[in-house]
């Protein structure tokens, strides 16, 4: 199954506005740690994790906010962080292959024999789930009284995956579980969290101005999402990793909901977590740890 990426006309809009707000370009990001901090926190995972459309950004190459709930955690619990977090990674990126040019190495380098915490959101990449998402958004805008904002995050002929079939989830499940068990052999002493996705779109497929999308293309991507976040339980279950679930706490905070946890169909990257969705999502982490 073909894998869609982020429209590059986002990418470039987040650029220009990350640009003017940079704290730092440092591929590792580093929390002040207290002199009796028991250990480093490696946060890994993709852009859920990274947090790309929270201000300010503090890496542009990976659209890595300076207040993702890594950033969070370690400053809540004085944690020294290393934070590779980076939009557009898949599993493949955390294990074995750097993510060029955002990266040289992958992001596993980072977890070491004293790394104490780690926290792992990934899975989505791997079967396109975002991607999928905006790109029907972007066939549905027009009609909908939305080209305008389409013609800020939408490129011009890009295709719209195929939804993926049984077997792509269940390899995205033993890809998370090798993750968590690559982790433990790197840093056995390390508590290891599994931090799955908050949706997008509630259980009754609602719409609104922020989701254009038609209802069995709502449905579908409900779906994939409740598939997604059930391979995600099954390797924490089978890696004895800690599971926090973001499914669950946000799910009355969809894009259509009353406080969404989720940034709509807008610029500069829809359908991921705002600010609100990155506190919610920290304080689960730290409920958990």
């Amino acid at each position: 199954m073909g894998r869609p990426t982020y429209p590059g006309r986002m990418i470039r809009a987040l650029g220009v506005t990350a640009a003017v707000v940079l704290t730092t370009t440092a591929t590792v990001a580093t929390a002040t740690a207290s002199a009796d901090s028991p250990g480093t926190y490696v946060a890994l995972g993709s852009s859920y994790a990274a947090g790309p459309d929270v201000m300010p950004i503090a890496d542009v190459a990976c659209l890595r906010s300076a207040n993702d709930y890594p950033h969070q955690v370690a400053a809540a619990r004085h944690l020294r962080l290393v934070d590779v977090t980076c939009s557009g990674a898949t599993t493949a990126n955390i294990l074995r292959t750097p993510q060029r040019p955002q990266a040289t190495v992958p992001q596993l380098d980072a977890v070491t024999t004293d790394t104490r915490l780690v926290t792992i959101t990934i899975g989505g990449n791997d079967i396109g789930y975002i991607g999928r998402l905006i790109g029907l958004s972007c066939t549905h805008a027009a009609p909908q009284g939305l080209a305008f904002v389409a013609a800020r995050i939408c490129d011009r002929g890009a295709t719209v995956a195929n939804e993926p079939k049984a077997a792509d989830f269940t390899a995205v499940e033993h890809a998370i579980g090798d993750v968590v068990k690559a982790v433990q052999h790197r840093a056995p002493h390390a508590d290891v969290l599994l931090v799955d996705y908050p949706p997008v779109v509630d259980d009754h497929a609602t719409g609104c101005r922020a989701l254009p999308l038609s209802k069995s293309d709502a449905v579908a991507t409900i779906r994939i999402y409740k598939h997604l976040i059930a391979a995600t339980a099954r390797a924490a279950q089978a890696t004895g990793a800690k599971l926090v679930r973001a499914s669950k706490a946000a799910a009355a905070h969809t894009v259509c909901s009353a406080e969404p946890w989720m940034v709509g169909f807008a610029p500069p990257i829809p359908y991921h977590p705002n600010r609100a969705g990155t506190d919610g999502v920290a304080r689960l982490v730290l409920g958990a740890i």
